[in-house]
């Protein structure tokens, strides 16, 4: 079971639309796959139920040991399965101040989990708070959204600080990929996706390009496979998949030194 986190603070960066399709993605490659919201707003439960799920079936109830975790998750298809949110979650950090190893808590749920999932990917809040660092310290990878743009760019250093604070205190590496979104056919965005190549290296994965397909899927609450699986999207968010996949299998013939965080071969 790969944890595979989708995090940046930055709003507006392809997040959501990231964990939905990346995780409808694998399940399209014949991959049991497990979706969990920790986003308040709810969008991907949204995207892919086409519903607001009720106190006490979601995942805020989980987090805060109220419900079992299998009793929340809402199949989707034969491979996609998801563990919806709603508004509860707003109050997650506050409910979860005293508690202990607060910042374990999901971690120790996801052992609980009855069904062999080859993949779970979290979507997260656009934050960096107990929540998000619950997703992060769970995770086997991190895969952080940018926008090609220059505000969202400049968001990352931020993003990457707190990654390296985690890795501090777990004193495990955590892998970051970064995938470029909604790149438009403009100088400015294949200049920072030039950049963001530049810095990431063979961490950078394909791009998704900017499409209208995209916000149709979400409006059709269909992810883009359901809704055109030959759309330019779903070729994107499948090369960005399959190149995921490569990387993990390489990640774990990889030895980390706890001491100092650092990969040998």
């Amino acid at each position: 079971m790969k944890v595979i986190t989708v995090a940046n603070q930055k709003g507006g960066v392809g997040k959501t639309a990231t964990a939905v399709n990346l995780a409808a993605a694998f399940a399209h490659l014949t991959n049991k796959t497990l979706l969990i919201d920790l986003d308040a707003q709810a969008n991907a439960t949204q995207w892919l139920t086409n519903k607001e799920h009720e106190d006490g079936k979601v995942i805020y109830d989980v987090m805060m040991r109220k419900a079992n975790i299998n009793d929340c998750i809402v199949k989707v298809n034969s491979k996609l399965d998801v563990l919806p949110a709603n508004l509860s979650l707003a109050t997650l950090d506050i409910d979860l101040l005293g508690t202990y190893n607060r910042e374990q808590r999901l971690t120790r749920v996801l052992g609980e989990l009855d069904k062999n999932y080859k993949f779970i990917v979290i979507d997260c809040p656009p934050n960096l708070a107990i929540t998000t660092i619950n997703a992060l310290t769970a995770a086997a990878v991190i895969v952080a959204p940018i926008q090609c743009k220059g505000e969202a760019w400049k968001a990352v250093p931020r993003l990457m600080n707190t990654l390296l604070m985690i890795a501090r205190e777990s004193g495990r590496l955590l892998p970051v990929y970064a995938l470029p979104t909604f790149v438009e056919r403009t100088n400015l965005a294949k200049d920072i996706h030039s950049e963001i190549k530049e810095k990431f290296g063979v961490y950078c994965l394909p791009p998704i390009n900017k499409v209208t397909r995209l916000a149709e899927s979400f409006a059709a609450t269909l992810s883009i496979f359901d809704y055109d699986p030959t759309s330019s999207g779903a070729i994107d968010y499948l090369r960005a998949a399959k190149e995921l996949v490569h990387g993990l299998r390489e990640e774990t013939q990889k030895e980390v030194r706890p001491e100092l965080g650092e990969a040998v071969e």
